[in-house]
């Protein structure tokens, strides 16, 4: 049985009441939102809950760096669509990339997270645990894949 194609992970969200400034248009910040939420989906269909993170008391996953590239607005009650992706897995972090679309596709913003595992008594790097290698593994693409697929 071979493996899975690279693919990656997609979810749809409106712009709602709290993203939006006095004029309507998205506030800068509201991008964080969709990206957690993003991850979060992305990380259940990998079969990694956030309990299931929550629930390893000896490492954490902070981020360690963020990246926004703003491309056009968005509005109030807008779809949009959450590309996700992992675009680098490490050792002892990953890099997950998101494109973020309009329902004609266009681009809102391009998204870039490094997340870092670490230990939590000494927050010291440590190695992925094999089993978030493993379930993470069907979503590492490149972006010239994710978008193609996407």
């Amino acid at each position: 049985m071979s493996a899975p194609s690279p693919r990656p992970f997609r979810c749809t969200d409106r712009v709602r009441w709290a993203d939006v400034d006095l004029v309507g248009i998205m506030r800068y910040s509201a991008v964080t939102r969709f990206l957690d939420m993003a991850e979060q989906e992305l990380l259940r269909a990998a079969g990694l809950p956030y309990s299931f993170i929550f629930e390893a008391p000896e490492l954490w996953m902070p981020r360690r760096h963020l990246s926004i590239e703003f491309l056009a607005p968005a509005r109030i009650d807008d779809l949009l669509h959450m590309v996700i992706w992992v675009s680098r897995l490490g050792d002892s972090s990953l890099t997950l990339t998101m494109d973020l679309r309009h329902d004609d596709g266009r681009l809102v913003a391009e998204v870039t997270l490094v997340v870092v595992c670490v230990t939590a008594d000494t927050f010291s790097k440590r190695s992925l645990p094999r089993v978030v290698r493993e379930a993470l593994t069907p979503f590492v693409c490149s972006t010239d894949e994710a978008r193609q697929l996407a």
